[in-house]
C-alpha cells in the first residue's frame, strides 16, 4: 500500500524513515518504548534549550549594567 501513494518528494523522507527504524531496533522492537525514549529525549533538547536561553539572556543582560555603572 505504501508504494501506491504519492509523497511529494522530501528528501529528509529516507533520515526521518531510518531513524525511526533505528529508533524502534534500539528498543528491541517495542514501538511504544521507541516513542517513550525520543519523548523523554526530546524533553532533555527542551531543557537544554531553556537553559542556554536563560545563559544567552543573562549574558546580554551584563553588558546593560555594567554600562549604568559606570
Amino acid at each position: 500500500m505504501r508504494d501506491t501513494i504519492q509523497h511529494s518528494f522530501d528528501p529528509n523522507e529516507d533520515r526521518y524513515e531510518s531513524a525511526i527504524d533505528e529508533a524502534i531496533a534500539a528498543s528491541d522492537n517495542d514501538i511504544h518504548g521507541a516513542l517513550r525514549a525520543l519523548l523523554i529525549a526530546n524533553e532533555l533538547l527542551e531543557a537544554e534549550v531553556a537553559r542556554l536561553r536563560r545563559q544567552q539572556q543573562r549574558t546580554l543582560r551584563v553588558p546593560e549594567r555594567k554600562a549604568k555603572a559606570a
